[in-house]
């Protein structure tokens, strides 16, 4: 049984416990409460104690294979970014690169408070990016890539084969511990109706989610119509994907139609703030109807802080519309909890309460957390994933005091210096 103290416990971004107390017993939250009173009724095997207690951070959408790219792709928007440097990386991949790509983004998504995380990896080698998540703990979506027509030569896969491979992966991890498999078509562009349609199926027969890149950019917007006459929400709706268990990553070009058809069919949109800015993609209107999450998109953007994509969630609504009061930091907490809980299909985690699973991040004593005032508004406009202390997924400390438990990582260091 585990004990986490702290000053405050963010149980949600409307309930805020102060000198709290949240217990853990195998990998659920048994209590949550006044340390004072639970300390009497508990006996603890381990204990953390730190400033903050907060629900772990849900990064929607990120790619682990492209972290090594990052410092090089700062000059070009989407389609000469993919086509002059995401692509000849993905084509150079290995399994060992894919490990260390794995091993790089996953260390860094737990030093950052990141507890839970959909991961778009390339069309090969999705297995290292499983096997490693399991060594590490993490609670894990993971998709190989789907492209089957529009691609580099080298990319490009039959429509065949990337659903062979697809369901292989979904029999092997999905529903392995905490690993689960998510359908990954690349975006509309790069996929056919036959591909999408198949992909549904297999959705479908083993009930996984859905998720792909839609209208990003317009030159992206432009290509769809000169490839089939009509955008990447349209295609959903006659190949019969326009549901609940459908993910849309970006979202910025989208028509008042498309909007409404989001809304009806109550589909997840991920929104990436920091990578839109970027690649100079837009700035996506996120009507407060939707479902939406927040993702890294890694390697668009630079790093894996949470933290800042909700900062920038909010700052770039703020300024884009000139209006204070757009979103507020309940809103950006919630996209980056509960929102992504619900995105990803997880309803037992995103928040802080009995029965959840216990994914909990710690903070300490930062200079961003002094005086403590209003603990949420300090979470989202002031922390970054340097104060990240302690981590526990489902149950598990992963890790305690700023030090990985469940790997070594000095180790594991030494191998993406070699590899990547």
């Amino acid at each position: 049984m585990i004990g986490i103290f702290a000053e405050k416990v963010i149980c949600n971004s409307l309930v805020v416990l102060t000198d709290g107390c949240v217990v853990v017993e195998d990998e659920k939250i048994v209590d949550v409460g006044k340390k004072s009173e639970l300390v009497k009724n508990y006996k603890f095997d381990d204990v953390l104690e730190g400033k903050i207690a907060m629900p772990g951070l849900i990064d929607a959408h990120m790619h682990s294979f492209q972290t090594p790219t990052k410092g090089k792709t700062c000059d070009k928007s989407l389609i000469k970014w993919l086509e002059e440097y995401i692509w000849p990386w993905e084509a150079s991949l290995d399994k060992e690169k894919a490990r260390a790509c794995a091993e790089l983004s996953y260390i860094e998504m737990v030093k950052s408070g990141t507890t839970c995380f959909s991961d778009f990896t390339s069309i090969k080698h999705t297995d290292e990016a499983f096997k490693f998540a399991e060594k590490l703990g993490v609670r894990a979506n993971i998709g190989k890539t789907m492209m089957d027509e529009n691609s580099p030569e080298n990319l490009t896969e039959t429509t065949k084969s990337s659903l062979k491979e697809t369901e292989r992966l979904i029999k092997k991890w999905h529903g392995k511990g905490i690993l689960r498999y998510i359908i990954t078509p690349r975006f509309d562009i790069s996929c056919s109706d036959d591909l999408f349609y198949s992909a549904a199926s297999l959705a479908k027969k083993y009930k996984v989610r859905i998720q792909t890149h839609a209208e990003e950019n317009q030159e992206e917007v432009a290509a769809e119509q000169m490839y089939s006459s009509r955008n990447a929400i349209k295609t959903l709706e006659t190949l019969q994907l326009m549901d609940e268990n459908l993910i849309l990553v970006h979202c910025i070009w989208l028509s008042e139609s498309s909007k409404r058809k989001i809304i009806e069919n109550n589909v997840n949109v991920v929104h990436c703030p920091g990578s839109n800015m970027m690649l100079a993609s837009g700035v996506s209107k996120m009507p407060l109807e939707m479902n939406v999450a927040l993702g890294s998109d890694v390697g668009a953007y630079y790093n894996f802080s949470m933290f800042e994509q909700m900062r920038l969630a909010s700052l770039l609504q703020r300024v884009s519309n000139r209006n204070v009061g757009i979103i507020d930091h309940k809103k950006c907490f919630e996209m980056a909890t509960v929102n992504g809980a619900k995105c990803l299909g997880l309803q037992d985690i995103g928040t802080i309460e009995k029965g959840k699973k216990a994914d909990i991040v710690l903070l300490s004593n930062d200079y961003s957390l002094i005086p403590l005032n209003d603990s949420v508004a300090q979470v989202v406009y002031s922390c970054g994933r340097e104060a990240v202390d302690s981590v526990v997924i489902n149950g598990k400390i992963i890790m305690k005091n700023k030090k990985i438990l469940t790997v070594n990582e000095n180790k594991i260091m030494a191998h993406i210096r070699e590899t990547v």
